[in-house]
This record gives structure tokens, C-alpha cells and sequence, in this order.
């Protein structure tokens, strides 16, 4: 009997034994399942943060090409500028009578009144030559108020006649001795303005231009001089 008492203790003990060993084997399956879960946020953060740095990296590489661009159109946008501040300046110098070559020995007197000189300038061979001359560099308001006169008119600043172009010289204030760099602004497809300083006898003025692009080239439409009426100097 009492060896039965002793065996049944032993049995007792080995099971209780047993289920406290599978106890623990649980938790740590447990613990050890959990574990995944654990790590799982850490491992799509870093995919996150990867495909940002992704992005950043393509941006970065994309951005010099981007900027090229804006450049290279800010350099051509500033060549076209210098164009029609050039072309301005030479139709102002013809407008005011000089800047033209002539032979001053061959004269022709218009209504006895208007002395012109033969051209020799190898620019123009007719009027309609100095025509187009004018209409590419300017148009508008400008050529209209400003410019026309010096192919039509009366009296025009050139003339036809005798199988010869004539050139009506004069001494008066022309040109822009412009002594700045153009500042481009109000830049759309076909228009944009440039603001430049010149020598106005003696003293500095600025002038706003407002450049369009008419058939295909850029032209000055209009112009103002420290704020004043439009076209006038």
C-alpha cells in the first residue's frame, strides 16, 4: 500500500513537472510569434524612408536639367532683348537724319525745300528696302506715332527718284546709348518688357520697352523714358 501512495506521488509530480515545462515552451512560442509583429514596422518604415530617398535622388538629378533650361531661355530671351535694343537705336539714329551712308556731293532738292543726299549705304537700294528695315525691327504704336515717317510721308525721310534712293540728313537729337545690361520682366510667349539705361545727353534715363514677336520676329512696340508719355523723348 504504501509503495502504491509513493508511486502515485512520483506519477503526480513527473505530470505536474511536465505541464510546467509546456507551459514555459508556450510562452516562448508565443513570445517568439510576436516577435515578427514587432519587427514588421521598423521594416516598412525603412522601405518608406528607401522610397523617399529614391524620389529625392531622382529630383536631384532631374533639377540641373530643369534649371539648364530656365537658363538657356533666360540667355535667349536676353540676346533677343539686346536685338531690339539695337535695332531701336539704329532706327532712332536713321529717324534723326544720320547713320546713313550718302554721297553728300549729289544733291536733289524736293520743292526746293528739302535737300536730299544720294544713298551709297549698301543696307538700301529703295524705299521699300527701307521699308522692311523698319517694319522688322518695329511696329505698333511706335512705327505708327514714331517711325512711319521715315519711309512715307511728307515729307519721308528717303525718297525714290531718278532711278536713285535719296536720303533727307538732318542734325537732330537721335539714338540711345544704352550703358546697362537689359532687365527682362512680364515675359509671356509672344511679349515681354526690358527696362535699360542710356546716356541721354549728358544725363541717365531709363527706358521700358515693350517687345512682341510679330511674324516670327521680336520687335519693340512701344517705349517710355523715366515714365512719360508713351514714344515721345
Amino acid at each position: 500500500m504504501k509503495k502504491r501512495i509513493i508511486m502515485c506521488i512520483i506519477a503526480s509530480a513527473m505530470i505536474c513537472g511536465s505541464l510546467a515545462s509546456c507551459g514555459k515552451s508556450v510562452g516562448t512560442g508565443s513570445s517568439s510569434n510576436a516577435q515578427p509583429a514587432t519587427t514588421a514596422a521598423p521594416t516598412e518604415e525603412a522601405t518608406a524612408a528607401a522610397s523617399e530617398e529614391s524620389t529625392e535622388a531622382q529630383a536631384d538629378t532631374t533639377a540641373p536639367a530643369s534649371q539648364a533650361a530656365t537658363s538657356a531661355v533666360s540667355g535667349e530671351l536676353i540676346a533677343e532683348a539686346a536685338r531690339v535694343l539695337n535695332n531701336l537705336n539704329s532706327i532712332d539714329y536713321i529717324c534723326g537724319g544720320s547713320s546713313v551712308e550718302v554721297d553728300e556731293s549729289t544733291v536733289l532738292n524736293v520743292d526746293n525745300k528739302y535737300p536730299y543726299t544720294k544713298v551709297t549705304d549698301s543696307r538700301f537700294s529703295s524705299v521699300e528696302d527701307v521699308k522692311k528695315y523698319v517694319t522688322d525691327a518695329v511696329c505698333g504704336s511706335l512705327l505708327e506715332s514714331r517711325y512711319k515717317c521715315i519711309y512715307e510721308g511728307e515729307p519721308a525721310m528717303f525718297t525714290d527718284s531718278e532711278g536713285s534712293l535719296w536720303f533727307l540728313q538732318g542734325a537732330r537729337g537721335c539714338g540711345f546709348s544704352f550703358n546697362s545690361d537689359p532687365v527682362i520682366s512680364d515675359v509671356t510667349d509672344d511679349s515681354f518688357t526690358i527696362t535699360a539705361n542710356f546716356d541721354d545727353y549728358g544725363s541717365d534715363s531709363t527706358m521700358v520697352v515693350k517687345a512682341v514677336k510679330e511674324n516670327g520676329l521680336w520687335k519693340a512696340s512701344s517705349f517710355s523714358i523715366n515714365g512719360e508719355a508713351e514714344n515721345r523723348r
